[in-house]
């Protein structure tokens, strides 16, 4: 099904296409070099470090006005506005000294922070688009970062042990409620919103501001882009159907809007699947993002989306051993309405309300359900930074959240349930002497469905270790409701509680970065149960725990424009949990132990082309062999995927084109997801396993795109 997906890679490489360098020197009054100084772009992820004789470059895809910032401990910062339309070469950044200061830790972006973004990997929409078996796809790309697994029959973001519901998303700072498309039996879904939206995306895997809430395990904080740089309209004609865009600018204002209507139909006759389909998959979705500057330093922003997603399949049932006509249709708005200003010198004012409605309509035979989730959000943040080496944020949201499921068969049931959620944040930020940074944050939270109000702790510090290194630690707890899914059957069950503990080291010099970090996460409050699907009172409780532990590798080489870039990520998890109805506490089935994936990228000038190749391997899963003692006392088979991608620049009828191909699983290793039982023994008291595996062996793509 996520063939038609394929279609989100023209617009991000597109994109790609426009980037600009910026190089530079940084020098001292006296015109002495400054190495180690930090520059970027305001508002964005693109910057550099300067090196032993001042020089810097780095890439942006940004265009129009832009402030460059330049900030060094023991000098006064510097900004610059620049008018970004093409490369900007020899650039001269005199930095004059700060009387009395001393090098310290430096709270800011491109630097070592205490604060989220540097205990975060970033990435940028390139990155994304270019990441071999990341199918262009934010999620896919972060499933090659350490802390995630792999399980490849979802699509989804599992982290450090926990499910893929403990993972949150926030679209400049609002939640987005259902992130991902809906999905059918054994087939990996993806996110909703292409990379092409956003100026950069935030994996946070544990220890996050007190601002984010409801989230166990980990958070994606995506940030949407400012101002369109220039007005400008591109299509696509594909063997999945058409996609076009619009975007006009004006002087403080732009707006941009997406449309596309896909069909599966052919591309699943050239690649074939083992999927009896009844109905092809079939999408059709908009987007709209409206720009306006309010000020010199304010900005509204309105993001509105919706899809449109159905299929049809006749499925087989091993654990039944029947045929079922499987059918989906699922239908999706998202509103989100942010609006940031600064009130004076010292305050910074956000503000935000958002909407998500999701639809779902399942079909199993005769049997119908239907699923609709509401969720209103309001938000509201102050920012102080007044005081020297001191900046503090405060806020409030409030969450009103609505479930309702009908199950429609030979009888008709209605399970519903509201909860309101009001939440307040304080998070100061300390910088103490010259090498510690210090950020305290509580977040105090009144819960509607269990009627209770909770106070959560969150504490993290950076201490600097040498020039180009820092060590840093977090700690905080965390709760997250339970899944609607035992919600609807019991209302008063409690939230789901996560204490973490991080400790991380991490290096980062020119173009290298090395992070080291080793985790503890410690689970209670979970759900348990005795029948999976019965309102009975008592059967739902949160006796439930567990925990996981492990360490994460990352390596990264990020050669300027038309060299080699690439990481390595190795994580190590160790984990267990005693919910559900387990009988006792084991790993989870989707926890692999050990995964490892190594993503290498280059632009190749004199080709006008990019290759890319990722390899990702993960130890075996556990899963429940009825034929053997014990529980989950089964292994999967390795997981290991080799793919790569080729794309190429060049010019049709003197319009700029894109051509990418990529290649899924380029060896066709054999990869088993689970085992499906039978319900019942055959004659010999044995139950018959069927391994789950991917509709297809290996896939390739090819796509050609145009800009207008």
């Amino acid at each position: 099904m996520k063939t038609y997906l394929w279609i989100l890679f023209q617009m991000i490489l597109l994109n790609a296409l426009a980037q600009h360098p910026i190089s530079g020197t940084v020098i001292t009054a006296a015109g002495n070099p400054v190495a180690g100084a930090n520059v970027y772009l305001q508002g964005s992820f693109d910057g550099a470090t300067s090196d032993s004789l001042g020089h810097f470059r780095f890439i942006t895809d940004l265009q129009g006005s832009q402030v460059l910032v330049v900030s060094f401990v023991g000098f006064e910062t510097v900004m610059l506005r620049l008018e970004v339309s093409g490369e900007i070469a020899g650039l001269t950044l005199v930095l004059a000294e700060t009387a009395g200061e001393l090098d310290e830790v430096v709270i800011n972006a491109g630097t070592f922070e205490a604060s989220d973004r540097k205990k975060s990997v970033i990435l940028r929409p390139v990155d994304i688009a270019l990441t071999a078996g990341g199918n262009g796809d934010i999620y896919g790309a972060f499933g090659t970062l350490p802390g995630s697994h792999r399980v490849g029959e979802e699509g989804r973001l599992f982290v450090r042990g926990g499910e893929s519901y403990e993972t949150k998303t926030y679209m400049d700072g609002m939640l987005i409620q259902t992130p991902y498309f809906s999905k059918m039996p054994d087939l990996p879904t993806r996110g909703r919103f292409s990379p092409i939206l956003f100026n950069g995306a935030v994996f946070s895997t544990g220890g996050y501001s007190a601002e984010f809430g409801q989230a166990l395990s980990s958070v994606v904080a995506l940030n949407t882009t400012a101002l369109e740089a220039e007005t400008k309209s591109s299509i696509s004609l594909l063997t999945v159907g058409v996609q076009g865009s619009h975007a006009h600018r004006w002087p403080s204002t732009s707006l941009a809007v997406t449309g596309e209507l896909l069909h599966t139909g052919l591309s699943n006759r050239i690649f074939p699947q083992s999927i009896d389909w009844i109905r092809e998959p079939v999408i059709a979705g908009s987007t709209l993002m409206f720009r306006q500057k309010t000020s010199e330093t304010g900005m509204l922003k309105a993001f509105g989306s919706y899809s449109y997603n159905a299929g049809r399949m006749r499925h087989f049932s091993f654990s039944e051993g029947i045929f079922q006509e499987i059918s989906m249709n699922n239908r999706n708005n998202y509103l989100n309405v942010t609006w940031n200003e600064m009130a004076g010198e010292y305050w910074m004012v956000q503000a935000g309300i958002a909407f998500n409605q999701d639809a779902d309509q399942t079909g199993v035979d005769r049997m119908t359900l239907e699923e609709n989730r509401n969720n209103h959000q309001l938000k509201a943040a102050l920012t102080y930074s007044g005081l020297k080496n001191v900046t503090a944020k405060a806020g409030f949201e409030y969450n009103f959240y609505k479930y309702r499921q009908i199950i429609v068969g030979e009888e008709t049931w209605t399970l519903q349930f509201g909860n309101r959620l009001l939440a307040a944040f304080f998070e100061p930020e300390v910088k103490i002497g010259r090498n510690l940074a210090l950020r305290a944050g509580i977040r105090l939270e009144n819960n509607s469905l269990p009627g209770i109000t909770r106070l959560d702790p969150r504490l993290s510090a950076a201490f600097k270790t040498g020039r180009n290194s820092q060590l840093s630690a977090a700690y905080g707890t965390f709760f997250q409701n339970p899944e609607d899914r035992y919600l609807k059957f019991s209302a008063a069950i409690s939230p789901e509680r996560a204490e973490h503990s991080i400790l991380t080291w991490q290096y980062r010099k020119d173009s290298r970065t090395l992070r080291l970090e080793a985790y503890y996460k410690d689970y209670s409050g979970l759900v348990k149960f005795r029948e999976e699907f019965s309102p009975l009172p008592g059967n739902f409780t949160n006796a439930g725990k567990g925990f996981s532990r492990g360490f994460d590798l990352f390596w990264r080489d990020q050669k300027p424009f038309g060299k080699s870039d690439y990481w390595i990520s190795y994580s190590w998890n160790d984990s267990k949990r005693d919910y559900r109805d387990y009988p006792m506490a084991v790993r989870p089935p989707y926890a692999s132990e050990h995964n490892l994936s190594a993503v290498y990228k280059r632009f190749i000038p004199s080709l006008s082309s990019f290759v890319s190749a990722t390899w990702s391997y993960a130890s075996g899963r556990p899963y429940h062999d009825p034929n053997r003692p014990g529980f989950m006392n089964g292994r999967t088979p390795a997981y290991n995927d080799i793919s790569m991608g080729l794309t190429h620049i060049f010019y049709l009828f003197n319009t700029q084109a894109v051509a990418h191909m990529i290649v899924n699983n380029l060896f066709g290793f054999e990869q088993v997801f689970g085992y499906a039982s039978s319900k019942e023994p055959d004659s010999r008291g044995v139950y018959a396993l069927q391994p789950v595996t991917p509709p297809q062996k290996r896939m390739a793509v090819l796509l050609i795109s145009v800009q207008l």
